[in-house]
């Protein structure tokens, strides 16, 4: 796949001095496994995350204490059992799930939507993981790693019907996305992860893809080892005000990783005693 350059091709900047991001705290997510997507309801509970062997769980959070627990666990039937599903958007009035292998979009009662030429070149691990959805129903989606050597992220968009790519994402490091959603702001922000023999880690960004020359501002680089396997990221507004930021890890199924809850917010949002409890 060849980027285009009559496409906008997205600046990096780097954030302010002041951390734009605060960290809340980390909780455990026991019983559950492989879990790649989250999504979190206004107000901060419940959640709803998938699997990528294509199950679904909803809970509730008590972020009550220093680390807070989930409880209430219930399973939701997904349309393709057993499919690789690795993104999750919620619009005003629908459910998307994105998966890999063969790249694709769905609705949550498995109505497939029409797909982008690209999307089945991409290798088998490494296409849609990053989802999101605007209220009225755009979606955006980056692929992990669509093999394009150096080139930029494509960040596709689904609108009236058809997709098309709004913008591309610079790629600096060895960061890849992972998880993405439409923050209070209306900006997207998009989870990405490294990994080494040594451990992850994570960045976040955030930009406005319909803008005439988007910027790309890094909100955290987390140091090698901070979080595990972080893959899913949702954005929602507390009670009191606040933009609060909730990523699930990745087990991969395996002991030595751990599914957990990790919490940040924009540290902006946190005046006038604001808070994401």
């Amino acid at each position: 796949m060849r980027w285009r350059l009559s496409f906008a091709l997205i600046v990096s900047a780097s954030a302010s001095l002041a951390d734009p991001l605060t960290f809340l705290r980390s909780m455990p997510l026991t019983g559950l496994g492989g879990v790649s997507a989250i999504e979190v309801e206004p107000g901060g509970s419940p959640a709803f995350v998938l699997s990528d062997r294509g199950t679904g769980h909803r809970f509730a959070i008590n972020r009550a204490g220093e680390t807070g627990h989930i409880s209430e666990v219930a399973g939701v039937k997904l349309p393709f059992r057993h499919r690789d599903t690795e993104g999750l958007a919620t619009s005003d009035t629908s459910t998307f799930y994105s998966y890999e292998f063969p790249g694709e979009v769905s609705t949550s009662t498995g109505t497939k939507l029409p797909s982008h030429p690209d999307f089945a070149t991409f290798p088998k691990n490494g296409a849609l993981e990053a989802l999101a959805a605007t209220p009225d129903g755009i979606l955006y989606t980056l692929p992990e790693n669509p093999d394009t050597g150096d080139a930029p992220f494509p960040i596709y968009r689904y609108r009236d019907g058809t997709w098309d790519i709004v913008a591309y994402l610079p790629r600096t490091g060895p960061f890849q996305p992972t998880g993405a959603d439409i923050g209070p702001d209306g900006l997207l922000y998009i989870l990405e992860r490294s990994f080494s023999i040594l451990g992850f880690r994570t960045r976040i960004r955030r930009v406005d893809p319909e803008a005439a020359a988007p910027v790309a501002e890094t909100l955290l680089t987390t140091d090698l080892g901070t979080h595990d396997n972080l893959e899913g990221l949702s954005i929602w507004q507390s009670d009191s005000g606040a933009t609060c930021l909730t990523l699930v890890s990745d087990d991969n199924f395996l002991r030595v990783m751990r599914n957990e809850l990790v919490e940040y917010a924009l540290t902006e949002t946190l005046a006038g005693g604001a808070s994401c409890d």
